[in-house]
C-alpha cells in the first residue's frame, strides 16, 4: 500500500530545533556567566587571603619590636605603637603597618579591615612563661564585597561578600647567639676604648647585635670583624638606634656589613631557668703543687662546688666555707691550718689530705694523702716519710708512702703561708656576699679534680655581689723550674696552662691541666694557644647549664631580679670559655636595674674569651688585644614575628 506525507508536517520538522538551540544557549551562557562571577570570586578571595597575610605580618613586626622594645615606636621609619591592644578597623589607624599594608595590596576601604588581638590562635601553642609578652597574637580580617555580574541575572545575589582572616603574632625560634647588648635605650650600649683591638673569630653571620634604640648606642675604638661568621671572612654589626653609618673603627672584611636600623634582637637566654641554691655548703682545703692540678709550688687553694651564700670573710679550717676571694692572705680569708692533723684509730677515706703537727713527727709541715680507704693506727708513726713523692709524666706521683694501721699515705709535699692561687673544682657555685673576686697578684685555674663530673664550673650571682677582677691579677710570671717543697723559678711563679690537657714538663713538676675542649665537643678553635698564662676558667660541658652544641655552657649568670657592675680586668692574660650572662634591666645607671660588664686586657698580653656574651651594657677597654672567640652553633630561643594561621 502507498503511503503519502502530508506536505505541511515536512515543512515544519526543522523549525521545532530553534527554541532547543536557543534554550542551550542561552542555559550555557548564564553557566558561563555564573563560572565567570565565581571564577572572580575565587581571585578576588585569594587577593583578599595575600593581603590579610601581608598585613598580618606587617603587624606582627610591629608587635615583636614593641615587646622586645617599646621605646622604638617612631624610630627610623616605624610609627607609633598606641594602636596595639585595642581592636579597629583601619577607617581608623590609617597609618599603622597594618592599613598600610593593606592598602599597598589594593584594599583601601577601612571599615572592611579588622584588627583584633586575641590571647590565644586554634592550634597555636602558648608562649613559654619566659617569652610571654602583653599583645602576643593579632588577627586581621578582610571583607570584600564582590558585584555578581551574571549571576544576578538569573535570580542570584547581586553581591557575594569574600572574607580572609589571618592570625600572627611571636612565636619561639632557635637562633645562633651574638654578643648580644640588651639595653633599651641607652647611648654608648657598646663601648671600645683605650688602645685596645677587639678581634672577633668565627661564629654566627651577625656577630654583635645591640638593641639599643639611641641614635649614639655604639661607641667603639676598634673592632675587628674580618674574620668573623661561619667561613671566618667577616660578619655582621647591626645596632638599631644608630649611629646611621659605620663607625671608621668597624672593620667587617669581605663578607661582613653593617646593619642599620637592626630589629632588636631580645634576651635568647630568658627561657633559662634560674638554678636552685644547692643543698651542701662549698668547702675550702689547701693542697701542694700538683696535687688535682694546683699549678703554683708555693700551693693553692681549691674550692669544691655548692652554696656560698654564708661563706667566711675571715679565718677558717680546712674543709669550711670560705668565701671566693682570692688571695688567701691578709684581710681576705685565711685557711689555718692546710689540712687537718692526724688522729688515731680513725677512719679515712681515700683521697683524704692530713697535715700532722710538727709535734707529731712532721717537722717540715709535709702534706699526706690517703692513696686508699682505712684506719690509722693506734699509735703515731715514729717519723713521718720526710720526702715527698716522685711525679711522673702522666700527671700522678709515685714513691713518698708510708704505712700507718691499714693507710697507706703519700708525701705530697707542702704549701706555704701565703696562698695566692685557686683552683675550682667543676659543679655550681652559688654565690652570695663578697661575690667572685681575684685580688692583686692572684690566679685562678681549674682543677682536674672530678667534682660533679660537668667539667667546668658556673657562678651564679645571688646578689649584686658579682664577679670582680682586679687590674693586677694573672700576672705571675710563668714557671721554668718549679717543685712542691715551694722552690721556683722565677720566684712567685705559676706553671702554664695547657690548653690540649697535657702535663707540663718535667722541670715544673709534670702539672696536669683540664682540656679546654669538652669531651664531646669541637676541636680548639685555632687561634687558642697550646699554652696560657693567667687566670683560665671553663664552663660545665655537661648538665642544665651546658651548650646544646656540645661546647661550653653557662660561665657566670647574673639574677635577673638583681642588676651588678661584673668587671673583669687587665694585667696578664686570661681564657675564660662559656657564656657571660648579665642582664636585669634598662636602668638610668649601671648598677640600677641595669648590669654593665666590664672587660678589659692586660698590656702586652693578649686574651681569649671563648662563648658568647650577653649583657645589657659592654665596656671594653685596655690597650692589649682581647680574641673573642664567638661559638657558631649553640642556638637559644628569641621570639620571632611569624604568620601562624
Amino acid at each position: 500500500m502507498k503511503i503519502h506525507r502530508h506536505p505541511h508536517r515536512a515543512s515544519e520538522r526543522g523549525q521545532t530545533l530553534i527554541p532547543i538551540f536557543v534554550f542551550i544557549s542561552l542555559f550555557l551562557l548564564a553557566i558561563l556567566g555564573v563560572a565567570a562571577d565565581y571564577t572572580q570570586l575565587w581571585a578576588h578571595r585569594q587577593m583578599a587571603q595575600g593581603a590579610a597575610d601581608a598585613a598580618c605580618e606587617a603587624g606582627a613586626a610591629d608587635l615583636y619590636i614593641n615587646a622586645i622594645n617599646p621605646t622604638a615606636g617612631g624610630l627610623n621609619g616605624l610609627g607609633s605603637f598606641a594602636w596595639i591592644g585595642s581592636p579597629f578597623n583601619c577607617s581608623t589607624n590609617t597609618s599603622t603597618s597594618v592599613c598600610r599594608y593593606a592598602a599597598l595590596n589594593g584594599y583601601t576601604t577601612g571599615a572592611n579591615i579588622n584588627v583584633t588581638f586575641p590571647s590565644s590562635l586554634p592550634g597555636v601553642a602558648s608562649l613559654p612563661a619566659p617569652l610571654s609578652t602583653a599583645h602576643p597574637y593579632l588577627e586581621v580580617t578582610i571583607t570584600d564585597p564582590v558585584p555578581m555580574s551574571f549571576t544576578r541575572m538569573v535570580g542570584g545575589a547581586t553581591t557575594v561578600t569574600v572574607k580572609a582572616k589571618a592570625g600572627c603574632g611571636v612565636a619561639p625560634a632557635n637562633v645562633p647567639i651574638p654578643i648580644v647588648i640588651l639595653h633599651p635605650t641607652s647611648a654608648a650600649s657598646i663601648s671600645v676604648g683605650g688602645t685596645s683591638l677587639i678581634k672577633v673569630f668565627g661564629g654566627p653571620q651577625r656577630s654583635v647585635q645591640v638593641d639599643s634604640s639611641n641614635a649614639s648606642a655604639v661607641s667603639v675604638g676598634a673592632v675587628d670583624l674580618s674574620q668573623g661568621g661561619p667561613s671566618n671572612t667577616g660578619s655582621d654589626f647591626a645596632v638599631l638606634g644608630g649611629p646611621s653609618t659605620q663607625p671608621g673603627g668597624i672593620i667587617l672584611g669581605s663578607t661582613g656589613h653593617y646593619l642599620y636600623p637592626s630589629t632588636p634582637f631580645g634576651d635568647p637566654f630568658a627561657t633559662i631557668p634560674t638554678p636552685s641554691k644547692p643543698a651542701s655548703l662549698g668547702k675550702v682545703i689547701a693542697v701542694p703543687l700538683q696535687v688535682n692540678g694546683c699549678p703554683d709550688p708555693n700551693g693553692c687553694i681549691e674550692f669544691s662546688p655548692g652554696d656560698y651564700t654564708g661563706c667566711s670573710t675571715g679565718s677558717i679550717n680546712p674543709g669550711q666555707t670560705g668565701c671566693l676571694m682570692i688571695p688567701y692572705t691578709g684581710s681576705n680569708p685565711r685557711i689555718n691550718p692546710a689540712a687537718p692533723s692526724w688522729t688515731q684509730n680513725t677512719s679515712y677515706a681515700q683521697g683524704t689530705i692530713i697535715q700532722p703537727l710538727g709535734s707529731q713527727h712532721n717537722t717540715q709541715n709535709f702534706m699526706f694523702l690517703a692513696t686508699n680507704t682505712g684506719v690509722s693506727g693506734p699509735s703515731l708513726p715514729v717519723q713521718w716519710f720526710a720526702t715527698p713523692c716522685t711525679p711522673q709524666p702522666d700527671g700522678t706521683c709515685s714513691g713518698g708512702v708510708q704505712v700507718d694501721g691499714t693507710i697507706t699515705w703519700r708525701n705530697i709535699g707542702k704549701v706555704g703561708g701565703n696562698l695566692t692561687t685557686a683552683i675550682l673544682d667543676p659543679g655550681l657555685y652559688y654565690v652570695g656576699a663578697n661575690g667572685l673576686n681575684f685580688g692583686s697578684n692572684s690566679t685562678v685555674r681549674m682543677s682536674t679534680a672530678t667534682g660533679d663530673g660537668s667539667n667546668g664550673v658556673m657562678f651564679y650571682f645571688s646578689t649584686a655581689d658579682t664577679v670582680a677582677v682586679t687590674s693586677n691579677a694573672g700576672k705571675a710570671p710563668p714557671c721554668t723550674a718549679a717543685n712542691s717543697q715551694g722552690n721556683s723559678t722565677p720566684n712567685a711563679c705559676v706553671v702554664s696552662y695547657r690548653t690540649d690537657g697535657t702535663v707540663s714538663s718535667q722541670a715544673n713538676g709534670y702539672v696536669p691541666s683540664r682540656q679546654t675542649q669538652c669531651p664531646s665537643g669541637p676541636a680548639n678553635p685555632p687561634q687558642v694557644p697550646s699554652s696560657v698564662d693567667g687566670n683560665i676558667l671553663l664552663a660545665p660541658c655537661s648538665g642544665t647549664y651546658a651548650s646544646p652544641d656540645g661546647n661550653r655552657g653557662f660561665l657566670f649568670f647574673q639574677n635577673r631580679t638583681t642588676s651588678a657592675n661584673p668587671s673583669w680586668g687587665g694585667g696578664g692574660q686570661f681564657l675564660s670559655s662559656g657564656f657571660m650572662y648579665f642582664h636585669s634591666g634598662g636602668g638610668g645607671t649601671c648598677g640600677t636595674n641595669t648590669s654593665c660588664l666590664t672587660l678589659q686586657g692586660g698590656s702586652g698580653s693578649q686574651s681569649f674569651t671563648l662563648g658568647n656574651i650577653v649583657v645589657d651594657k659592654l665596656a671594653l677597654g685596655g690597650n692589649p688585644q682581647i680574641n673573642m672567640i664567638l661559638n657558631p652553633s649553640a642556638t637559644f630561643q628569641i621570639l620571632r614575628p611569624t604568620l601562624l594561621e
